[in-house]
């Protein structure tokens, strides 16, 4: 497939995404990013973290047979390895991730998800969108929880109590599922395929890249695939952010952050009808 990614931070930080793609295969990850007081227990650092687990994951999904939930897991206690010598994994703070991966395989188009990134296919009979709302649900029900304890709070330090909280049904039945430290994690993803001759075009994208549709509600998930073919990952980029800039004080659509990071990778059938050549 012909493959185009665009990316970009929230500005004036550290873009906590990693994209990396091929005409087969595609792995997006987007780091948690937390409140810069807060103490992780890990010397490296989200970026860091996404990076090499991001690469681990598309090293074994594209050298292996093995399914897609399989190769997750051993990439994350790969990654656990490699810093469990020098930082605190037991750390409920420590680095996070979620995961968007797609595999064209034989005739197969395979899809993963854990966490709030999203999928959507362009299928002769429509859009299906994938799309992981645990952890946003968590948030959602913590934050109603705590309204009163949250109300007189500096910003800052509601982001902090809302994150502590959050981390506590990290990974646990009663929570939310990502990647983090613990390989079993993957076993918890949203996973499925479709037959790869029936694909017009599929997108990955973080949850800072799908606010038009998500949270704000100015489109649907056809218009976000209509734009994106028209005017690509960078386009929609553009558009999120003009939105956000529209309502700097978050008043019009009340979010944690006036803007966050973005990432769009977009797959498209080649001219001449093929797709995912081997």
């Amino acid at each position: 497939m012909l493959v185009s990614v665009a990316t970009a931070p929230n500005p004036g930080r550290i873009n906590e995404d990693f994209a990396v793609a091929s005409p087969e295969t595609v792995v997006l990850l987007d780091g948690a990013g937390l409140p810069s007081s807060m103490n992780t227990g890990c010397t490296h650092g989200v970026p860091w973290f996404v990076r090499t687990l991001g690469a681990s994951i598309f090293k074994h999904a594209t050298e292996r047979p093995a399914a897609l939930t399989e190769c997750l897991a051993d990439a994350i206690d790969s990654t656990a390895r490699l810093h469990a010598g020098t930082c605190d994994l037991g750390n409920p703070m420590t680095p996070t991730s979620t995961v968007a991966i797609t595999r064209a395989r034989g005739d197969a188009f395979e899809w993963l998800v854990l966490a709030d990134s999203t999928v959507v296919l362009s299928l002769p009979d429509g859009i299906d969108v994938i799309s992981d709302h645990r952890v946003s649900a968590v948030t959602d029900r913590q934050r109603a929880d705590m309204a009163k304890e949250l109300e007189h709070l500096p910003e800052s330090e509601r982001r902090t109590a809302l994150a502590y909280a959050q981390r506590q049904l990290m990974n646990s039945a009663a929570g939310y599922w990502v990647a983090a430290t613990e390989a079993g994690a993957a076993e918890q993803s949203l996973t499925g395929e479709v037959s790869l001759s029936r694909v017009r075009a599929a997108a990955v994208l973080t949850d800072g890249a799908v606010r038009a549709v998500d949270d704000f509600g100015v489109m649907g998930w056809p218009d976000l695939m209509s734009r994106l073919e028209t005017s690509g990952p960078r386009g929609v980029i553009d558009h999120t952010r003009e939105l956000e800039r529209s309502d700097p004080q978050r008043r019009r659509w009340p979010r944690s952050k006036c803007h966050d990071d973005a990432t769009v990778v977009l797959m498209q059938r080649e001219p001449e009808g093929l797709l995912g050549k081997q």
